[in-house]
Order: C-alpha cells, then structure tokens, then sequence
C-alpha cells in the first residue's frame, strides 16, 4: 500500500505545534522535579545490583564466589606463566661461549617458570 501525500499530511505535526513542544521541554526539566532520590526509594531495582562496600560484596550479592586465579604453570598444569628476561643474541665465537649463552638463557627460563 503506498502512502499518499494526505497520509504524510495525517501524520505531520505544524511547526507551531513542535514549537509549544520545545518551549515546553525547556520549561519543564526532565526528571519531573528537583527532589532527590535515595538508592533505598527506587523500586523494582534487580537484586543483582547491589549497594557493596567492595568487589567481594558485589559478587557475594550475585552469586559469583571467590574471583578466578590462574595457577602457575607446571610440568603437569598449564597455567599463566610469566615472561622471561631477554637475552641477547650470542655472539660466541667458540663451542664454550655458545654453551654459555645457552646456560644464561635457560637460567632465564627457569626464572620465569617457564621451565622446571
């Protein structure tokens, strides 16, 4: 069904008439007064927000339990494992230099935990 000009004419509103509907808005702040409001006077507030003290408050009030902590990695467990200290590349020019900086580098492994 297509829409005539006499539709759109229907369902235009006159600029005077959008006018009044500003000046109004204008003269009448939103929020239906000055008063305040106390958190206790909402009504039909969800139960899952809720006035805490703290993080632990806010997931005792929605059920979420203790927070989630990622365990360290181990031969057994994959975990969060930490980033290691950088190490440089080698520049040894002998099998003992080389051995060497590969020492250094698993010592830097092994400090992060990322192996045993």
């Amino acid at each position: 069904m297509a829409i005539t000009i006499a539709d759109i004419k229907k369902r235009s509103m006159p600029i005077g008439k959008i006018r009044a509907v500003i000046q109004y808005l204008e003269e009448n702040p939103a929020g239906g007064g000055s008063g305040s409001v106390t958190w206790a006077s909402i009504t039909g507030k969800p139960a899952v927000i809720a006035a805490g003290a703290d993080a632990a408050a806010a997931r005792t009030a929605i059920g979420a339990g203790t927070p989630y902590t990622l365990p360290a990695a181990t031969a057994s467990v994959i975990g969060g494992v930490k980033q290691a200290a950088t190490q440089a590349n080698s520049t040894a020019t002998d099998v003992a230099g080389v051995v060497a900086d590969l020492n250094a580098m698993l010592a830097k492994l092994k400090a992060a935990g990322i192996m045993a």
